[in-house]
Formats: C-alpha cells, sequence, structure tokens
C-alpha cells in the first residue's frame, strides 16, 4: 500500500525537497516520518503542492536562464604561479573558481555544479561548464594567467 508525503529534505533515490511522492506506508511511518524527512499528506493536498511545485519550477528555470546570460558575459580570470612549461604550482579547483564567480558575478553556485574533469592545472583559456538547472548549462569563460 502507498501513501503520499512531501520530502522536507533532498532524498536519494526518493526526491527532492518540497517534492509530493509516493512511497510504501512502512517505509514513511517508520523511517522518513520519525526521521523529520517527510510528512505524510491527503491526497488532495498533494494535488495542491503539485500544482505549486510546478509554478516553483518555472521560477527556477527562469532563474537559471538570468544566470546563464551572467555567466556567459564576462570572463574570470585567476593569476597564479607557474614553473617550466606553463605548468601551475597547484591547481584552480571547482571550489575556487566557484569563489571567484561569487566575486566577479555575485552568484552562489555550489561548487559541485561547476564541471571540471580534473583541476587545471596550466596557464591558458579554458571553457568551464556550469550546471545551473536540468537543461540550462553556461559555458564559462576561464583565463589562467602567470604572475609576474
Amino acid at each position: 500500500m502507498k501513501t503520499k508525503v512531501i520530502l522536507l529534505k533532498d532524498i536519494k533515490g526518493v526526491g527532492k525537497a518540497n517534492s509530493v511522492v509516493s512511497v510504501s506506508r512502512g517505509y514513511a511511518a517508520n523511517y522518513l516520518v520519525p526521521q523529520g524527512l517527510a510528512k505524510i499528506v491527503s491526497s488532495q493536498y498533494a494535488e495542491t503542492m503539485v500544482g505549486k511545485i510546478k509554478g516553483n519550477e518555472e521560477a527556477r528555470k527562469k532563474r537559471a536562464e538570468e544566470e546563464k546570460k551572467i555567466l556567459e558575459s564576462k570572463q574570470i580570470v585567476f593569476v597564479a604561479k607557474a614553473g617550466e612549461g606553463d605548468r601551475l604550482f597547484g591547481s584552480v579547483t571547482s571550489a575556487e573558481i566557484g569563489d571567484k564567480i561569487k566575486k566577479v558575478f555575485g552568484l552562489d553556485i555550489d561548487k559541485k555544479k561547476i564541471v571540471l574533469d580534473e583541476h587545471i592545472k596550466k596557464l591558458g583559456n579554458y571553457k568551464v561548464a556550469v550546471k545551473l538547472y536540468k537543461t540550462i548549462q553556461a559555458e564559462l569563460d576561464v583565463l589562467i594567467e602567470k604572475e609576474d
């Protein structure tokens, strides 16, 4: 027997926070509700919440489009020490890129949304993907320059 719950936190394999999902009655009663991860809701309330969530999704998508325009409008520049062959002493990580985005653009982007195959370890110009929404991804222009 299934019951509808509204999730209060993201739960891997179940759903995102504020979404209404159907789970087994035992899972809801014995784990989700006691742990404070979900609340049991009526079917009518669940339908109302689904409508609100769809409206929130549209707002998130619109915000992601705006953030994409902002991120693609400028290049961010890192100045780093480098040795032979333009290899950096250290590397530029997604966390550092996230911090720089906050300083330059004023956007708080989670480092997990910044897609780097590996840390940047050489001087040069890079295109870094930033996942903003399910289907929206910005191409951030990152320049690594040599420190004098």
